[in-house]
């Protein structure tokens, strides 16, 4: 499990960045960087998501509520797209 994304763990999309949906799916511009990044549709919902505080555990319930997943698995690839996204400049954990 990843010591950053722990389910308690609330996360926000950074305010460093510029986003829209097209065709179904997230284009972001992270504004650090000057690199655009793409989401495929479940990215997207999880984008959706990220746009107010919500904690880890929130988002993989939602994303078990809502696709053919395992708990387990969900939260695996979701702290890997978290970690990911972090990294990238485009996430915040909220204090």
């Amino acid at each position: 499990m990843s010591d950053d994304f722990r389910p308690e763990t609330v996360v926000v999309a950074s305010q460093q960045q510029v986003s829209a949906e097209v065709d179904g799916e997230a284009v972001i511009l992270g504004m650090e960087r000057g690199e655009y990044y793409g989401l495929d549709p479940v990215g997207t919902r999880i984008w959706q998501l990220v746009q107010s505080p919500i904690s880890v555990a929130q988002i993989q319930d939602a994303l078990v509520a809502e696709y053919e997943v395992t708990a387990d698995q969900c939260l695996a690839d979701l702290q890997a797209l978290l970690t990911q996204m972090r990294q990238e400049g485009l996430l915040e954990i909220a204090a």
